[in-house]
Parts: C-alpha cells; structure tokens; sequence
C-alpha cells in the first residue's frame, strides 16, 4: 500500500516509500503498452498479463515466430489481439521489427524476451539518446539503510567504466531518482573499497574527482566503503570522512554508484537472493533509450519482474509529462517560428527534411536506383520503382490530393533541374511553399 503520510494532496506520491509501492502508483497512472522482443514465452506472457490485470498495461505486442507466438498465447491463456502480433523469424528479424515498433511511436516499454541478449542489445544501441545507457536498479532490503529504497547502478550494462561514464551513469540514475523517487536532490555515494585515495586502488581516485566535480541536481560524495554510505551507526563509529558533501551524503545515500560491472553485479546478486526470502525487493530499468528498456535476469523472481514494468511504466509516463510541459513551454509564436528546408542530395536517393525552429516536421526519401525503396516519413507510405523506372513516391498535398515525385538518373544539368521541381513539389504537397 501506498502510506497516506506520502500522497500529496493531488494524489500523487512524494518521495515513493517502499519498491512494492511502484505496483500501486503504476496502477493509477495512464496504463502503457510493452513490446516484447521474441514474445513467444509464456512466462514472460503470464508476467505481463499480470501487469495487464493490475493496470499498468493496456497493449502487449509480441514480436516473434508466428507459430511460436502463437503456442504460447495458447498455453498462458491470454487474449491478445492480431493486430498486435508482429512475426519475425529470427533474432535478427525480431530486434529489426522491434526497433522499427520504438520508432513508430507504438510502445512505451521494450521488454526482452526469447531473443539472444547481444542481438537485440546491438540493434537498440542504435536508437540510444544518450552518451551512456545504463541499468538503475533500485531496491530495498531492510538490513541496509533502515529498508528506504536505494538505486544502485550498474550492474548489468556498462562494462567499462570511465571518469566519462562514471558521470554519465550518476546523471542517469540522478534522473530515475528525480523522475519515479521524487527526491529533489539525491545524494549519491560513490563506492569504493576505502575513502582514502590509495595509489593502488583507481575507484579511490575516481570517487573524490567524481565528488569534487560540480553538481547542480544531486550532492556527490566519493570514496565512500559501502557502510559509510548507507549505515549511520558505521558513521557514528567510524567518523565522517574528510570528502566533498560527507556531512550530507554519509551514512544517508540514495544512489549507490559501483566502481565497476563487477561490483555492481555481485550486489544485485547477493540482493537477488535476499529477495528469495523475503528480505529484499528490486526493480530494474535501463535508460539511455527513446523507451525504457528491461533486461530480467534468469535469476529474478516474478515479484521483480512484475516491479519493474511498473518502475518503467511509471518512469515512462512522467518522463512523457515533462516533454509535453517543455513542449508547451518552449513553443514559439507563429511571429518566432524559422522553417527550414534541409536537402541531402547523396548518391542513390535525394533526402528532404523540413524543420519549424528545431523540430523536424515532415521527412521524406526519394531513391533514384531501379527497384530501390522509397521511404516517406510523414505519410508512412514505401514504395517500390521498377527496374529503369525512376523510383517515385506520394506526398500528401492540400485538400487530400497527392503530388508524385521522381527523381531519374540523368545529367547533372538534368537532375538539378528534377531537383527544384521535387522540392517544389514537396514543399506544396506540406502546405509550405517556398
């Protein structure tokens, strides 16, 4: 249960108080949907029909082989509808079509599924929006800072950890911490093995650079042993360190940064197997994407897997409310707005973007090659040329008519000319002459 002390008085959570709460918040939040790459488990089926029935999610679309897919639909005994199962017939082809699904705008959250964890890494790598991508895991065990909800990171994605990502991986749980904790500023313990530089031990000197580095949304502090960031009493006894924030951070950290993957990934072992008993509870999200991404280890239980479509759907849901804000907030006046027409004339298609201030608002592809594809993102239409056929395209126009488009393989003197006359067309077919 969500405790009264925490609810503000328009109903929303104030500094989330136990991981089991994010069920309950998630539940009374706009529900999201969740793609499923190689949606053909019906474990991982039987897991999000759970999150359906507790409101978190309203659309499952799984991506997978259409017989597979279909088998397991059957033996967990769900509904799902036809038009959200998307076939593909190999790992490949399911992280291909699910990428294809984030783009689309038709999902909030990115489950894996059935699908080799390198394939589909390596294909949402290319979507990823930030310098890091990042697991945040946060968990509560009640042996550890009193049972509060602590986030560590990163224990299943970053494999190097550079001063460069180190920050990168702070900034990103900073954000889960800010966005689905609702913690204005969070004070992050950067761990080590002691908090005093030794010359042998890098995260050390890692820990005091990463502290004394300037931070405007959340109070660093760096080398801290993993007591002194999260047991009081351990500072009582011990003293506080002589490190940038210790008085505010020691003994009271929100974020646990781990010197390494492998530091990170022993904790949320060790933490997975708390949770088998009942002594601990976790969620797991990997941000860095235009969606929240859940990896689940093999390892973690179903009150876990269930946790963290929640943290996801919540993190997805209030991340989407701060773009809308900004959005409004940043629009300009029809007097500020600057279009621009962006053209890329490359060797086997014409590119076209036009833009109103910084936001692209219409894209458009024409291939010259004979039996190329064409590409329209603002009508979604692909079209197909014939060999020795000018590859050719439709564009909305005004009034729902359509200008066609073709770009040959003439002179240069030619497909100058063919290129004014495309992006005249273009330009009429988006109501935006020249």
């Amino acid at each position: 249960m969500v405790h009264e002390e925490h609810i503000t008085e328009t109903g929303s959570a104030d500094r989330l108080s136990t991981v089991t709460d994010l069920v309950e918040i998630a539940g009374k939040m706009e529900a999201s949907s969740v793609v499923i790459a190689g949606g053909h488990r019906a474990g991982d089926l039987r897991l999000v029909e759970s999150a359906r029935d507790h409101g978190i999610i309203d659309r499952i679309i799984l991506v997978g082989p259409g017989d597979l897919v279909s088998s397991a639909i059957d033996e967990a005994g769900i509904e799902i509808k036809a038009g959200d199962i998307v076939a593909a017939v190999d790992d490949e082809a399911i992280a291909a079509a699910t990428v294809e699904l984030i783009l689309s705008g038709s999902t909030d959250i990115v489950l894996k599924g059935g699908i080799s964890t390198p394939v589909i890494n390596r294909h949402m790598l290319k979507l990823a929006s930030r310098p890091t991508v990042s697991l945040a895991t946060i968990f509560e065990a009640a042996p550890i800072s009193n049972g509060k909800p602590i986030i560590i990171t990163d224990a299943g994605f970053t494999t190097v950890c550079s001063f460069g990502r180190l920050v990168n991986l702070i900034d990103n749980a900073v954000e889960v911490a800010k966005v689905v904790m609702n913690i204005d500023r969070p004070r992050v313990a950067v761990l080590s093995a002691n908090e005093k530089q030794i010359a042998s031990l890098p995260s050390t000197w890692a820990g005091k650079k990463l502290a004394e580095r300037k931070w405007t949304d959340a109070l660093v502090c760096g080398p801290l042993s993993f007591d002194l960031a999260t047991d009081p009493e351990s500072v009582e006894v011990k003293g506080l360190p002589d490190l940038p924030n210790a008085q505010v951070v020691a003994g009271r950290a929100d974020i646990l940064v781990c010197p390494g993957i492998d530091a990170a990934n022993i904790l949320y072992k060790t933490l997975t197997a708390m949770t088998k008993f009942g002594q601990a509870s976790l969620a797991g999200i990997t941000i860095g994407f235009p969606v929240p991404y859940i990896i689940l280890s093999r390892a973690d239980t179903l009150e876990t897997r269930l946790l963290s479509i929640a943290l996801c759907s919540i993190y997805a849901r209030r991340m989407s409310d701060k773009r809308k804000i900004r959005k409004e907030e940043k629009k300009p006046s029809a007097a500020d707005t600057r279009r621009v027409l962006v053209i890329n004339p490359g060797s086997t298609s014409v590119k076209l973007a036009l833009f109103e201030n910084d936001d692209p608002v219409h894209e458009k592809e024409v291939r010259y090659s004979e039996g190329a594809k064409g590409r329209d993102k603002s009508s979604g239409a692909l079209d197909r040329g014939r060999a020795g056929d000018p590859a050719e395209k439709s564009v909305p126009g005004e009034a729902g008519a359509e200008v066609r488009t073709a770009v040959s393989r003439g002179s240069t003197a030619d497909r100058i000319s063919e290129l004014s006359m495309l992006v005249d067309k273009t330009l009429s077919g988006w109501g935006a002459g020249r």
